[in-house]
């Protein structure tokens, strides 16, 4: 399927099974904490799957972090959704 650009973007890592409530709300802290930092994004919300509904083909494990973005003329000159993509998954993939 190909990629749609709607203007915003959906963060949705995978934790091991059965990891703890606190250990997915620090993984949620860590990574809302880099992406906050890059100039492109407005506001950064994310939840843990907590109960699997009967529609929600998300695991447990399943973590999501909505990022919504500033209107792109606001933006660092060059930058386009690829590369901002590009660059937070090396800010949230990268040993500290």
């Amino acid at each position: 399927m190909p990629s749609l650009w709607e203007g915003d973007l959906l963060y949705m890592p995978t934790t091991l099974p059965g990891v703890s409530i606190t250990k997915a709300k620090e993984i949620l802290q860590q990574t809302d904490k880099i992406i906050k930092t890059f100039p492109e994004v407005k506001s950064v919300s994310a939840r843990r799957v907590v109960r699997k509904p009967a529609t929600d083909p998300a695991g447990l494990d399943m973590l999501e972090t909505t990022i919504l973005l500033k209107p792109p003329k606001e933006w660092r000159k060059g930058m386009t959704p690829q590369k901002l993509i590009d660059e937070l998954d090396a800010a949230i993939n990268s040993p500290d």
